[in-house]
């Protein structure tokens, strides 16, 4: 069983309020929380969904993680579907977990519109490098989520 924090790492720092994504927590049951990404980047919606406790692998999740994991997961999907400006195509969710600042398990959950170019949809979204969203429609956006959870 993995330990509750790690110093070293950006999901626990924002779990423990060290660092704070715009819009704030939009979802915390107190095994899963839910917030924007940190550094907004060019997609409004581009959310990371992480355990309260540190948790490096998939299989280290307590039964009562993994089982709230999926619920949890769909109401945000949901919200996240209801409240972005434009309805999403598609909403990834990719799991990695491969930074050196950030082995914590989280789940990218990210809303692809009609509108993003081809060449960055899929795996490649990560390269895509549109205009920084402003962090006032991160905040509306996850108030709005807020809402509908």
């Amino acid at each position: 069983m993995s330990e509750r924090w790690s110093t070293d790492c950006l999901a626990c720092r924002v779990n423990q309020g060290i660092d704070n994504p715009p819009g704030g927590i939009i979802y915390d049951d107190g095994l899963w929380r839910v917030d924007h990404r940190i550094d907004p980047g060019p997609i409004l919606g581009w959310l990371i969904m992480k355990p309260v406790r540190h948790v490096e692998f998939f299989d280290e999740l307590t039964d009562d993680e993994a089982e709230r994991f999926g619920l949890v997961k769909k109401r945000i999907v949901q919200a996240l579907r209801l409240s972005v400006p434009d309805r999403p195509e598609k909403v990834y969710s990719i799991l990695l977990a491969e930074s050196s600042d950030c082995p914590h398990i989280h789940f990218h959950i990210v809303p692809r519109l009609n509108s993003h170019p081809r060449e960055f949809r899929g795996p490649r979204i990560f390269g895509y490098d549109g205009p920084t969203i402003e962090s006032a429609k991160v905040e509306d956006l996850a108030n709005l989520m807020r809402e509908k959870l």
